[in-house]
């Protein structure tokens, strides 16, 4: 399914950045995104890649870190209804442990699945922390858990 028109209006990036291009399933505590790898070619990290052998162009983890905060970011507007326009704003707060299992080739899709493992709420602010896990063609490519922080920012008064 492709990714909801809700996300489309208060996603915190353009959708150019967003490198997930279906959710493929979606719940509560979980929530899955295909990464079409293809969509990759023309983008910077890629372009500058020197090309070895046993080194080939291959999906940057920079893209698969910024993968885990659109998912993020598509959890907190879809399930947590937290929403940009009602002054709602995230951003990562720790990546606790990070494992780059293999190079994630360009062409095959990404699997992309985020858990939330803990959601608290302290003093009107959500703290959540998720595991990730990224496969391709069945093989785990990255694995993490990290921590994202949601807030609602101060609105301007009105005179």
């Amino acid at each position: 399914m492709p990714i909801p028109e809700l996300f489309t209006s208060e996603s915190l990036y353009t959708p150019d950045q967003w490198f997930v291009h279906d959710i493929v399933d979606s719940g509560e505590h979980h929530l899955v995104g295909i990464c079409d790898t293809s969509e990759l070619t023309s983008h910077p990290l890629v372009v500058a890649q020197r090309a070895w052998p046993g080194q080939p162009k291959h999906v940057p983890g920079a893209v698969m870190v910024q993968i885990t905060g659109t998912l993020g970011n598509i959890h907190a507007v879809t399930v947590l209804n937290l929403r940009m326009t009602d002054g709602w704003v995230g951003f990562g707060t720790n990546i606790l442990d990070a494992r780059f299992r293999g190079l994630g080739r360009i062409g095959p899709s990404l699997r992309c699945e985020l858990k939330v493992e803990e959601l608290r709420e302290l003093k009107g602010q959500l703290f959540v922390t998720y595991a990730f896990r990224f496969t391709q063609e069945g093989r785990a490519i990255y694995k993490s858990r990290q921590r994202a922080s949601w807030l609602r920012a101060k609105q301007p008064t009105q005179a």
